[in-house]
């Protein structure tokens, strides 16, 4: 019996470890794989370095991003991380 109460205090700090740092970061994993899945053109994202942009073209490896008019620049596609949502308008039910 008192063998088993020593397996007790590490059984938790495993449980813990799982619910507050492997089981949080999966969840990260499998949503930013969902964005890099739904990627497509004409999309506003946001780079991983803060640069704000519009998808011009995307394939497997890298995106061409339009960051004012008439400049592109072409980055990995891994470095888009995330994508931004249009802000509501003023005055509009959203923004409310």
């Amino acid at each position: 019996m008192s063998e088993l109460a020593g397996f007790i205090p590490l059984l938790l700090i495993v449980v813990v470890f799982w619910l507050f740092i492997i089981r949080p970061q999966r969840r990260r994993q499998q949503e930013y794989s969902t964005l890099q899945s739904e990627l497509a053109p004409g999309q506003q994202v946001m780079t991983t370095s803060g640069i704000f942009a519009e998808i011009v073209s995307i394939d497997d490896i890298d995106a061409v991003l339009r960051i004012a008019p008439g400049v592109e620049i072409r980055v990995h596609r891994q470095a888009i991380g995330e994508v931004v949502r249009p802000d509501p308008e003023p005055g509009s039910a959203e923004g409310l």
